[in-house]
């Protein structure tokens, strides 16, 4: 069933790149990660405008439910930023959060998503 998992999926990043863009102003995609031919099909990683609840995103995040890191994931439980994202320029200033889909996820979750992090940057 792994290309149907992978057309799933593909589909769900696609959405969440699309709900992200409408959504919210100056949202824009590490790396390659918002290129769907080019990047991983089960992570995306997401830099958003610059915000005063930056150092608390994730952790507003984590209370409303929603599972994400920041950063990279070379630099997992680093609080000293990304040195992967930091190497291909990535404005360390702004909060980046990377997240990750799989067969079981939902469109209904990202729309969750989306709205939360709407909220937060409205």
């Amino acid at each position: 069933d792994l290309n149907e998992h992978r057309e799933y999926i593909e589909g769900l990043k696609f959405y969440m790149i699309k709900e992200l863009q409408k959504s919210i102003s100056g949202v824009e995609f590490n790396g390659l990660s918002g290129d769907m031919n080019k990047s991983l099909y089960t992570v995306l990683n997401v830099m958003f405008p610059p915000t005063d609840i930056g150092e608390m995103l994730l952790y507003n995040l984590d209370i409303m439910g929603i599972a994400c890191s920041s950063g990279s994931a070379c630099s997992s439980g680093s609080n000293i930023g990304s040195h992967v994202l930091r190497e291909i320029g990535v404005d360390l200033m702004r909060p980046s959060l990377r997240f990750s889909f799989s067969k079981y996820n939902t469109k209904k979750e990202i729309d969750y998503v989306v709205s939360q992090l709407t909220e937060l940057f409205s």
